[in-house]
């Protein structure tokens, strides 16, 4: 009898050990979302339902405890640089909204030429997200393996003594720029400013942005502009929920980004205010209604 009890005691120890080693616990912050988590942790979202069931189709709660696959051997790193040698001798950058190469000279003590020339493809227009090469301490470095992630729409020129030129941004990234700085706020109902939004007064607060005046409610924004199909969905058009149980549109969000098969979104949670969501979360995919442009 002791025997039984022993081994039954080691099987449980070993299960034990192993589930720690697969799995690890993740506290849900806000603003998070399950599609979030699971890029944080380069997993599927269907792991993480598969092994916290009870959050599947809700909101995600803050404080939540989840359980994620144990996935770090096979996190991608991004940016990379293959170089000849250790590339901590590299010195680089990412660009930020706003930035340009003389600006960017000038905190790092170097010259807009020598900018230009570790970084060829570099020319008047410098995207948000690019990695820069500042500095270079090895002879060569392959070009060809340098991965970065870049945004189509530029923000500045270079400016220099010689030439300054300034681009004036879109009325689209005006409003995704307005929309990007809320994130965090608390939700409030009816709010229209920094102390708390819902879902139709951040809309509002931000097209008055482009001196465009919506109306108040989402279900008369859904009403606004023109009425498109979601494969035709760009950055800058507002994107209609349900979420009442009655099937009237009752909440709105403008898109940011539009991929293959995937649209984010920036909204006002009533839970967790407003955050960054996606159409691939099943709670937003079951509840999609339509997609408005009004630009």
């Amino acid at each position: 009898m002791n025997i039984y009890k022993l081994f039954t005691f080691i099987i449980l120890l070993t299960n034990t050990i192993v589930f720690s080693q697969t799995t690890i616990k993740h506290t849900v912050i806000k603003g998070e979302s399950i599609y979030a988590i699971a890029k944080k942790y380069n997993v599927k979202e269907a792991a993480i339902y598969q092994l916290n069931p009870n959050v599947k189709g809700k909101l995600l709660q803050l404080n939540t405890i989840l359980e994620i696959p144990n996935n770090q051997n096979t996190i991608k790193e991004n940016n990379k640089i293959t170089l000849h040698k250790d590339s901590s001798q590299v010195q680089t950058h990412i660009v930020a909204a706003g930035e340009t190469l003389y600006k960017i000279s000038k905190k790092y003590g170097t010259t807009i030429q020598e900018l230009k020339r570790l970084n060829p493809k570099v020319k008047k227009i410098l995207p948000t997200g690019y990695l820069l090469i500042l500095k270079e301490e090895i002879p060569s470095i392959e070009s060809s393996s340098l991965e970065v992630e870049t945004k189509v729409e530029p923000n500045l020129a270079d400016e220099s003594s010689e030439e300054k030129v300034t681009l004036e941004p879109s009325k689209t990234t005006i409003l995704i720029d307005a929309a990007s700085k809320k994130l965090g706020t608390k939700y409030k109902r009816g709010g229209t400013n920094n102390k708390g939004f819902d879902c139709s007064g951040l809309i509002f607060t931000i097209f008055k942005e482009i001196n465009i005046t919506l109306p108040k409610s989402s279900n008369l924004q859904a009403k606004t502009g023109t009425k498109i199909e979601q494969s035709q969905a760009q950055k800058g058009d507002l994107i209609f929920f349900t979420t009442n149980g009655k099937g009237t549109i009752n909440h709105v969000g403008i898109i940011t980004e539009v991929l293959k098969n995937e649209i984010k979104f920036i909204h006002a949670s009533v839970q967790l205010g407003v955050i960054i969501s996606s159409t691939k979360e099943p709670y937003y995919s079951k509840r999609f209604v339509q997609i408005n442009r009004i630009l």
